[in-house]
């Protein structure tokens, strides 16, 4: 038994040792004679292959769902061509020296500062432009002198940038912001920094946008970090037909720009303007101010807040509420005559600076927003009556465009945040100061400008109320629509106002512009109606006023409805809100070729 014990074991090392002096043999082998052969399927040798130590990555797109407008402009999601920098391969610093010589004059700067920048780089870098951390976007003819420099490690490539790095009023937008450790885990796209919706589109939209993979390009090197010789540019990317998705918005992003453009010239801080395809209802351009950059969101300068969804004091403008309630209920005409002597005598009302209007009709006073006039309806009607009528006419409550059980949501609300407004704070007072106050849209009452630009709106449709519409469609990556999202109507429980209340109402906003406070209007390209409104209101203790103008235009064949609602000014200021509203409409007639 020991002696056949031992023989196994001498066996056994006998094995072992042969084992050993194979493995020996290959690896020499291998050091030898193969470190100089290339692998087979590779373009490596065995000692190159050897040094491969990672992969150097660059993500070109998050593969987030993009936004654009009705005609397929970008509005959040936009390639441009950008130059990209690689790991180099060892080189000397004079091999490439001319031709980085003409890749600085196309980025526009120095040979030196794009050889210090670039000079020993490990990872990746999309060139940024001047002053900020943003990709240079290239032109096409920059992007083919790039290529034509034919430089290993410095590409052009397409690249998908949120968001143009500019300030706008698109605060409907949203922006995005990193996601917590525990949201990043379900992130279907993988991102080693997952970003996802705060606010506006990006938020409501979420689960449509988060899309399903990045794409990326990546550079192979080795253990010293640089590329590996003969090494190409290689892409990995989902590979998913259907997605990202599309989503196709109603807004007119020209327009949208060019009211932005005109607002901030107009010296409007704070404020909003809502420009509505009067036939539709759809929203073609909503921009509010003080402009914010999606890029950089103050959390506490608030301007990220979008002010056509948020209610204010509306002023004046609320006189067509009251107008129109006391046409419902019978209790005046058109053709009534009141008398205005610059005092109410009650509630301690008077005209602006005491203008004495004397003796004027209803649509008289109607134009010149005569206080007295309204103060005389407001005790007239109950408090019920005027509350009646605001809801009729798509105040007070809800009216942004929604669908239940839409895109895998159970309800779909692109305009989430939209505040109702108000026009009593509290249960519906019986008391005539207070009624008086609502009449003339003091007190209580608040509106947003969205509301506003609506019930101009409502009022050219006969009375019937639209649902404001900021999403028309949305299509898989191919093209193939997945979803229309069609408009739709928000009627009032309380029921309509009629259509001859409405005509009535809509002839008296012509006559605020042929004869009454809007009259600085009527140089206009396009005749216009409207109806202006001057709010008092406080501000830490300060008393400032809030100026709207709301109205339509062309008068004769309206296309569009219009709410400028300027916030928080000097009440001894010009009505910005009155002249800002006729450049909007010369901006109309301009871009209509008319």
């Amino acid at each position: 038994m020991h002696k056949h014990s031992n023989k196994r074991i001498v066996w056994s090392l006998l094995i072992l040792s042969a084992l050993v002096g194979v493995l020996i043999i290959r690896l020499a082998w291998v050091q030898l004679v193969l470190k100089n052969r290339n692998v087979p399927g590779a373009a490596y040798t065995m000692a190159q292959m050897a040094e491969i130590q990672s992969e150097r990555e660059m993500v070109l797109d998050s593969g987030r769902g993009r936004l654009y407008d009705r005609s397929g402009k970008p509005l959040a999601g936009e390639t441009v061509w950008t130059a990209a920098f690689f790991p180099q391969e060892e080189r000397t610093a004079a091999a490439d020296g001319h031709k980085l010589q003409r890749l600085a004059t196309v980025l526009g700067v120095t040979y030196g500062e794009l050889e210090s920048r670039i000079s020993g780089l490990k990872e990746p870098l999309i060139w940024p432009s001047a002053g900020s951390r943003k990709p240079l976007a290239l032109t096409p003819d920059q992007a083919e002198q790039v290529e034509k420099l034919e430089l290993s490690y410095v590409r052009a490539l397409p690249f998908a940038r949120r968001y143009d790095g500019a300030a706008s009023g698109r605060q409907w937008l949203g922006y995005l912001s990193e996601l917590s450790p525990a949201a990043a885990k379900q992130s279907p796209t993988g991102l080693r920094v997952p970003l996802g919706g705060t606010d506006g589109l990006e938020k409501t939209l979420e689960p449509l946008l988060q899309g399903v993979g990045h794409t990326e390009v990546y550079a192979q090197v080795d253990a010293r970090g640089n590329k590996l010789p003969g090494s190409v540019l290689k892409v990995r990317t989902p590979g998913n037909p259907y997605y990202p998705l599309s989503v196709y918005t109603t807004i007119d992003k020209e327009l949208q720009e060019g009211i932005e453009k005109l607002a901030v010239e107009a010296g409007m801080k704070e404020g909003a303007v809502v420009v509505l395809d009067s036939r539709s209802g759809d929203i073609e351009a909503m921009v509010s101010l003080p402009l914010y950059d999606p890029d950089h969101i103050s959390p506490e300068g608030g301007e990220w807040n979008n002010r056509a969804l948020q209610a204010a004091i509306p002023g004046s403008v609320f006189k067509i509420v009251t107008a129109a309630a006391a046409l419902e209920a019978g209790l005046t005409s058109p053709e009534e005559r009141f008398f205005c002597s610059g005092e109410f005598g009650r509630y301690h009302l008077s005209c602006p600076h005491g203008k004495k209007h004397g003796s004027l009709t209803l649509a008289q006073g109607f134009a010149v927003s005569c206080n007295t006039v309204f103060a005389t309806l407001a005790e007239r009607l109950s408090g019920a009556q005027l509350q009646a009528a605001a809801l009729a006419l798509g105040l007070g409550r809800d009216i942004g465009w929604q669908a239940a059980d839409t895109l895998g949501q159970p309800v779909l609300r692109p305009l989430a945040g939209e505040q109702p407004g108000r026009i009593f704070s509290t249960l519906v007072p019986d008391d005539a100061g207070a009624r008086v106050q609502t009449a003339i849209g003091q007190r209580d009452v608040t509106m947003t400008p969205l509301q506003a630009a609506n019930l101009v709106v409502t009022l050219l449709h006969g009375g019937e109320v639209r649902a404001p519409r900021i999403l028309q469609r949305v299509a898989f990556r191919n093209g193939q629509t997945l979803q229309e999202l069609p408009a739709h109507l928000a009627p009032a429980a309380a029921g309509a106002i009629s259509r001859g209340t409405s005509q009535a109402l809509l002839s008296w906003m012509r006559l605020v512009v042929t004869e009454g406070t809007g009259k600085r209007l009527r140089s206009t390209q396009w005749p216009v109606a409207g109806k202006s409104g001057t709010a008092q209101t406080m501000v830490k203790g300060v008393p400032r006023n809030n100026q709207w103008f709301i109205g339509y235009g062309p008068a004769d064949h309206p296309r569009y409805a219009v709410s400028v609602a300027v916030e928080n000014v000097d009440p001894d200021s010009e009505h910005t809100a009155t002249r800002l509203f006729g450049q909007i409409f010369d901006l109309l007639s301009a871009s209509s070729g008319a």
